[in-house]
């Protein structure tokens, strides 16, 4: 887990941080700067620059000197809504390393925190606050719903294995009618999957809950007759 310190860019990358995430808005003359949390260019000043400007970019102390050191340092390049400032979307092992040195549990009263870049602080998070203290560079490929429960569990979510509809059919037809051998006895004996597009009534849709139909046809050689069979899935 981190420490509470926070490391302090050096003037350059100071300087290139400011570069990549400031704008002039030249309808409003306000400058405005990108919010690492949320990818939103917000209009800063005095007031809120300390929501704005990440610790270790502004650096503590006066928010007066603070104010006048990002406006001297901004970039003068106009505001286009089509650009974004910093907007890495970071995978799967970079959540891991997340929680493992971002997040913490606590006690008395029983607490989750997570460290916020922009304050340079921890916070105690929710679900509803959450957006507002967790980078979207984090959250936004698999979506706040299922981030916030890897921040209770303190743990990453394996990701939900996407079949095809052939792997859908062969998983099906194992597990329902035997295994599938790899090579087929004969040509004859085979498990054939049908697709077919419709719209079921209303009623069916309902009933079915936005499941899709797949239709089996399972051909017996000896037999010289097949056989259908409908699942939903």
């Amino acid at each position: 887990m981190r420490d509470d310190a926070v490391r302090m860019l050096s003037g350059p990358h100071q300087r290139a941080w400011l570069m990549r995430n400031t704008r002039y808005n030249p309808e409003t003359e306000r400058l405005l700067v990108w919010n690492v949390m949320t990818w939103k260019w917000c209009m800063a000043g005095l007031e809120n620059i300390l929501e704005l400007c990440p610790l270790s970019v502004r650096g503590g102390g006066d928010p007066g000197d603070i104010w006048k050191d990002v406006r001297a340092k901004s970039n003068s390049q106009l505001y286009d809504p089509q650009q974004r400032g910093d907007a890495t979307v970071h995978n799967q092992e970079k959540r891991r390393e997340w929680l493992r040195e971002s997040r913490r549990r606590k006690c008395l009263p029983e607490r989750i925190e997570i460290f916020n870049v922009i304050q340079g602080r921890w916070v105690v998070v929710t679900q509803e606050n959450m957006a507002e203290h967790y980078s979207r560079s984090y959250w936004e490929p698999i979506g706040l719903g299922r981030v916030w429960e890897e921040i209770e569990a303190g743990a990453v979510a394996d990701p939900e294995t996407k079949l095809t509809l052939r792997e859908h059919a062969e998983f099906l037809a194992e597990h329902l009618f035997g295994t599938l051998r790899k090579s087929l006895e004969t040509p004859d004996e085979r498990i054939s999957v049908i697709v077919q597009e419709f719209d079921p009534a209303p009623e069916e849709k309902e009933h079915m809950g936005g499941k899709r139909k797949v239709y089996f046809r399972l051909h017996d050689a000896q037999e010289s007759a097949s056989a259908f069979r409908c699942l939903s899935f």
